[in-house]
């Protein structure tokens, strides 16, 4: 893998909720333009189910999938079959340094140990879902915070993690 940054790219509850049944449990509008602030044009990876919820490919990115089942293709997407070869092969497609990890739950478990940028939205909600965010490590530093409030009143905060080596990159 050449020298790229991993990034997460996640919204969480109160209790590091990020689903639902399959779904995301809110729909604030100015997270998803936050979102495809974060990745556009850039490299995304996530597991299948998180595929499925979206339900096609992200425009303007390279979607990879990953799943164990050999058979499983869709249009529009590269398929890796573990973690670690999407992040090989992923980083091949990648231009600008970072390939954004965009989940679900057991995607981000595995690759928070590796993971260098944290970008996450902190909701002001506790959606008692089924979907869950590991805990941050304590080697990443909190180095950019932004409070906001959707159309709909609900409270929220962009804030970007970085692991100390690269906090000052961030």
């Amino acid at each position: 893998m050449k020298n790229t940054q991993i990034v997460h790219v996640v919204a969480i509850d109160r209790k590091h909720c990020i689903g639902k049944d399959n779904q995301l449990a809110w729909h604030i509008p100015e997270d998803l333009k936050h979102f495809k602030a974060i990745t556009a044009n850039g490299v995304v990876i996530m597991g299948r189910k998180t595929f499925e919820s979206i339900g096609k490919p992200l425009p303007n990115r390279i979607n990879w999938v990953i799943t164990r089942d050999k058979a499983w293709r869709a249009d529009g997407v590269k398929v890796a079959h573990s973690l670690e070869q999407a992040l090989t092969l992923a980083s091949d497609d990648c231009t600008d340094g970072k390939l954004f990890i965009i989940g679900g739950g057991e995607i981000y478990r595995q690759s928070i140990d590796i993971a260098d940028i944290l970008e996450i939205t902190r909701v002001d909600l506790d959606i008692g879902g089924d979907a869950f965010y590991p805990a941050i490590p304590s080697e990443f530093t909190l180095v950019k915070s932004k409070p906001n409030v959707s159309e709909d009143g609900i409270n929220f905060v962009f804030e970007t993690h970085a692991k100390t080596r690269h906090a000052a990159q961030a």
